[in-house]
């Protein structure tokens, strides 16, 4: 992973109302809609970025009147885990040091006031929460699901990327909507690369595949609300996908959009060299080698069209050795 231009952080505020219900400890979640980032999915009932002049219980205790309605006391507030967090792109918005705090009194009845923002607020049990809660954010309710009060947690440093494609010698990888060519060695190679990863694709990767693939975990990325399918998780953009992958080697296999949008922050590539010219306007970036190094070649198998199987790595990524 590359290290970002600028390392400065976005601090924000994540406050968690709990009671005592029937099944034990019980936390208020909003599910999230109407937002640029985590539509559909389930997060703490208040949080925001702390504001000029602000700390972070006071942020926490201002965001609580705004998002739910209640009034809360900072002394009353305490902290859960202090979440840091990035992802494999050096952008800004991404490097964020997030405060979780819980408290148990507050004064009103908790409702949704942005209803713009939260389709519905909702009580969990901690011990059976909902698969869909943002990541980072289950990372804290672990912590105080577990009686670990005051950790500090990390989510996306161990993150990376690699870029697997299958390329022919004109540089066309698809024409849009469909695989230009059947490799049936190549299909094997690449279950065997990826087989037990994530996968991050765009939807019209998906398309062209048609289906999940067993073994993986696969995130797609499209623009259009209420997509889906199944075996697939959601994502609308690229920094939310890599959210949703979390701290692992993250396989992104399509489309020509994805690619480009992947390589400046690649650690790897795994490309399939195809002995074909085939016609279509999706071609994979250009390979830049003073950028780029060889570290592995092994031919095809000389029954269909590949040529060979060739890894590279960033020169000067720390984890190329």
């Amino acid at each position: 992973m590359q290290p970002p231009t600028d390392p400065r952080l976005v601090p924000a505020t994540y406050v968690v109302l709990q009671r005592e219900g029937p099944q034990g400890t019980e936390v208020l979640l909003q599910l999230r809609r109407g937002t640029p980032f985590m539509d559909g999915w389930w997060a703490c009932g208040a949080a925001g970025h702390v504001e000029a002049g602000e700390s972070f219980p006071q942020a926490g205790v201002r965001e609580a009147r705004e998002e739910l309605g209640v009034t809360l006391r900072a002394a009353d507030l305490r902290h859960v885990a202090t979440v840091q967090r990035t992802c494999a792109l050096p952008d800004l918005v991404e490097q964020r040091v997030d405060v979780f705090v819980t408290a148990t009194a507050w004064e009103g009845e908790p409702h949704v006031a942005e209803a713009h923002r939260a389709a519905e607020l909702r009580w969990w049990p901690l011990e059976a929460l909902p698969d869909t809660v943002v990541p980072h954010e289950r990372l804290a309710l672990d912590a105080l699901r577990e009686g670990r009060s005051g950790s500090l947690l990390v989510h996306g440093f161990e993150q990376s990327l690699t870029l697997v494609a299958a390329v022919g010698r004109n540089g066309v990888i698809g024409d849009g909507s469909a695989m230009p060519w059947h490799l049936p060695s190549d299909l094997r190679f690449f279950k065997e690369t990826t087989m037990g990863g994530v996968l991050v694709m765009g939807r019209g990767t998906w398309d062209s595949i048609g289906r999940a693939l067993p073994g993986r975990r696969t995130v797609v990325v499209t623009r259009r609300r209420g997509w889906s399918a199944p075996g697939a998780q959601v994502a609308h953009s690229l920094a939310e996908a890599l959210l949703i992958a979390g701290d692992t080697e993250v396989f992104v296999v399509g489309g020509g959009e994805v690619y480009a949008q992947t390589i400046e922050h690649a650690s790897r590539l795994v490309l399939t060299e195809v002995d074909l010219e085939p016609e279509g306007r999706t071609r994979f970036p250009a390979v830049d080698p003073t950028v780029w190094r060889e570290v592995s070649r092994e031919p095809g198998p000389g029954d269909d069209a590949v040529a060979a199987w060739v890894v590279l790595e960033r020169r000067g990524d720390p984890a190329a050795g």
